[in-house]
């Protein structure tokens, strides 16, 4: 008992010194600078735009007083007719972009599981098209599928289409376009991520299995899917997370239209802002919009703990 007693006396002193380390002086004078930069350029924007999410700010009084206006914002921007299709249309980007991304990182995991060169090369080629800025792979697939693009071209040729389809000019094409491109960028991180958790998976287990007569996709539904399936939800999140607030690729290639078919929440809250200049409106768009985000965010790093743990 008093040797015990004597550990956890040295453990608390212990961990009392390094408390005193990790919050002295000279580390709170180290992360100055970095909290000065996360003041100005984070939390100064963010006090801003709650500010301006429940003022009356226009063109006019942007740089003036700013009169506060309650929930008229709110009103404004719910009660606009096109909100509703606005809010479904991040939503059905968001399936596309989920169903998608998990469904093709999965299959791409397996069959790049194998640890061969052909694997590793395409894996290589995989995270070249992760990385890439969203405003090329935008600008790169709004010039494959222009009517006289490579895209229309090949079906032409293969007679599969009589005329060149208006992929970005047709509402629900674009839609379904812009998922399948934010998806095509989207895989990649899915698939090394999977990947990684299927090489952690036991080869004992799937040696049992298969003298149990177990193979194929039985193996995977009821094996390799009930052990992924906290790495398939935390991803799922992200993967949410990462549509939701895409904006980059509808500027490049739709700019919300045909019309409104492609404006989505983030998308609005940016022409609601800046080019119709109704900036309480347009900030109280992206106050909604953030606030998705950091719900999400906040399930993910709760499903992230309990995983851990």
């Amino acid at each position: 008992m008093v040797t015990a007693a004597a550990d956890r006396v040295a453990t608390r002193r212990a961990r009392q010194r390094a408390g005193s380390t990790l919050f002295g002086p000279k580390t709170m004078l180290f992360l100055l600078p970095g909290a000065i930069y996360l003041a100005v350029l984070s939390v100064y924007p963010l006090i801003d735009l709650f500010r301006t999410a429940f003022s009356d700010v226009t063109a006019e009084n942007l740089l003036g007083e700013r009169p506060f206006n309650g929930l008229d914002n709110m009103w404004r921007v719910i009660e606009d007719p096109s909100f509703g299709h606005v809010v479904l249309q991040t939503l059905a980007i968001v399936v596309i972009v989920l169903v998608v991304g998990l469904a093709g990182g999965f299959a791409a995991a397996l069959i790049l599981r194998p640890r061969t060169r052909l694997s590793g090369v395409t894996l290589g080629a995989m995270v070249f098209v992760w990385t890439l800025p969203a405003v090329v792979a935008g600008n790169l697939w709004k010039f494959l599928l222009e009517s006289g693009g490579p895209v229309n071209s090949v079906l032409l040729w293969l007679h599969l289409i009589q005329q060149p389809v208006p992929w970005l000019a047709n509402g629900t094409l674009a839609i379904v376009v812009l998922g399948l491109v934010n998806a095509w960028m989207v895989v990649p991180f899915c698939a090394l991520v999977l990947r990684a958790a299927l090489l952690d998976v036991s080869q004992e287990l799937l040696e049992a299995a298969a003298l149990d007569g177990a193979a194929g996709w039985k193996v995977t539904r009821h094996i390799v899917l009930p052990l992924l399936r906290p790495v398939i939800s935390i991803l799922g999140v992200l993967v949410v997370i990462n549509a939701f607030r895409s904006f980059d690729l509808i500027f490049v290639m739709t700019s919300g239209g045909p019309g409104t078919s492609t404006t989505t929440l983030p998308y609005l809250g940016y022409q609601q802002a800046f080019k119709f200049y109704e900036f309480g409106q347009g900030s109280f768009t992206a106050t909604l919009s953030l606030v998705i985000v950091l719900f999400l965010s906040a399930v993910y790093l709760r499903m992230n703990r309990r995983e851990q743990a």
